[in-house]
């Protein structure tokens, strides 16, 4: 099942890639550099945001393949996700947007309402998702990333070419707004036709389910933890874009933004993020039932492909990335391909620290995670004052990154050795 499922979510995502991509290129064509750093700086801090709390997905997992009251779990859960979304979307997305949002971006000038219906629109596909990915309902999450895609581009063309607003950033919130919430209803048709039996209705509520153990409390905690994981991590995957925003150029952070990052995220995307998404859970199924031999024989074959496509990819970027970046996207785009270029010699190994992220998360430690996560962000630190107040090298943000990735990498890979020497005890 596994993977079927990692196979089939990354043929999936790689159809999503090209769409995506080929819609980005008419994105940049159409749209001014200054409306796409807007709108692309606004979905950055709704991720950060979002990572304050998204650590009770993993949770949830954890705690859902090991209890049998697995209804009172999802129910605790769904209340702590009313709850948060609720407080970030009509407490701190004001804040974060009259106080900072506002003094950063000056030509901002929607209402802050706009901005948090996105948010909430967001976060409830995210939990129908969540849903569907713990009860291992594989394919419909792949199908539903499919829809979600071709929502989206038909809502902007929609209100772009047929109502005819103005090509700003506005259409591209309005045209999100619009796309998830249709998404939304169509996971909440899914969810009565498959799991009826966990309906919002009957989940929601103002207080966790009670427990005889301390369920809750665990829950909690491991929230709280994997948030605190998640939120270094985006920390460190956020930096270069807060570092170029308040000490770079629009320029810079548009080539950035819409063309290198997007490209480097769209890889991971297909190449690295299923194998998180799926392997967590399966992997925390295997060290439930103590199966530690099917979790090395992944490990040995994951090793060897991760080889040949790390150097096929690298090499290939280095050869290719200006030319398809030149043909494909406006001039003042062409110096992004450095960027990418420097971006892609960490794709392999985020996509192997993936693999041993899943199997520290599948033990419960997240405290570990934890101070891997911390471990990259202040590698990011160091890395960004050496290389850019001390050798002044260019793109130092953007090596500072890799540099991150790479202490993230190393860090896990220990971890897990000494996870795996501790199965060899029992």
């Amino acid at each position: 099942m596994l993977k079927s499922s990692i196979i089939l979510s990354s043929s999936v995502t790689f159809i999503i890639l090209i769409v995506n991509f080929v819609f980005k290129i008419y994105l940049a064509r159409e749209f001014s550099q200054e409306n796409l750093v807007i709108y692309y700086t606004i979905i950055d801090i709704f991720s950060i945001i979002g990572r304050v709390f998204v650590g009770y997905k993993d949770a949830l997992t954890t705690i859902y393949n090991q209890t049998k009251y697995k209804f009172k779990i999802m129910r605790t859960w769904t209340v702590f996700f009313v709850w948060i979304v609720g407080v970030s979307a009509f407490i701190i997305i004001p804040l974060v947007y009259n106080i900072y949002l506002v003094d950063k971006i000056d030509s901002l000038d929607i209402s802050w309402l706009y901005i948090s219906f996105l948010f909430i629109s967001m976060n409830m596909i995210s939990y129908y998702g969540y849903i569907f990915l713990v009860t291992k309902y594989y394919k419909l999450i792949s199908v539903k990333g499919i829809i979600q895609t071709f929502l989206s581009i038909g809502s902007i063309l929609f209100l772009y070419i047929l109502v005819g607003l103005d090509g700003d950033y506005k259409i591209l919130i309005y045209a999100s707004i619009i796309s998830n919430f249709i998404m939304v209803f169509y996971l909440i048709y899914k969810q009565k036709r498959f799991l009826p039996r966990y309906n919002f209705i009957r989940l929601v509520g103002f207080r966790f389910s009670k427990f005889k153990d301390d369920t809750n409390k665990r829950f909690i905690r491991l929230t709280i933890l994997a948030s605190s994981n998640y939120f270094i991590y985006g920390l460190l995957l956020f930096a270069p874009i807060f570092t170029m925003l308040n000490y770079g150029t629009t320029n810079e952070l548009a080539q950035f933004q819409v063309v290198a990052r997007s490209i480097y995220f769209a890889l991971i995307s297909v190449f690295s993020w299923p194998l998180g998404r799926f392997m967590f859970p399966e992997f925390s199924s295997l060290i439930a039932k103590q199966n530690y031999k099917s979790l090395d024989d992944i490990r040995k074959k994951f090793i060897k492909l991760l080889i040949v496509f790390g150097m096929a990819i690298i090499l290939g970027c280095l050869l290719l990335s200006k030319i398809v970046i030149g043909y494909l996207f406006p001039v003042e785009y062409i110096e992004s391909y450095k960027m990418l270029n420097i971006l892609i010699f960490a794709l392999p190994f985020v996509m192997y620290q993936n693999f041993s992220e899943s199997i520290i998360k599948a033990v419960g430690d997240y405290k570990t995670n934890l101070i891997i996560k911390s471990s990259g962000i202040l590698s990011y630190i160091v890395g960004y004052l050496l290389l850019n107040e001390v050798l002044k090298v260019e793109f130092s943000s953007i090596y500072s990154f890799v540099v991150g990735m790479l202490a993230i990498f190393f860090l896990s890979l220990y971890y897990e050795n000494k996870i795996k020497k501790s199965w060899s005890k029992i």
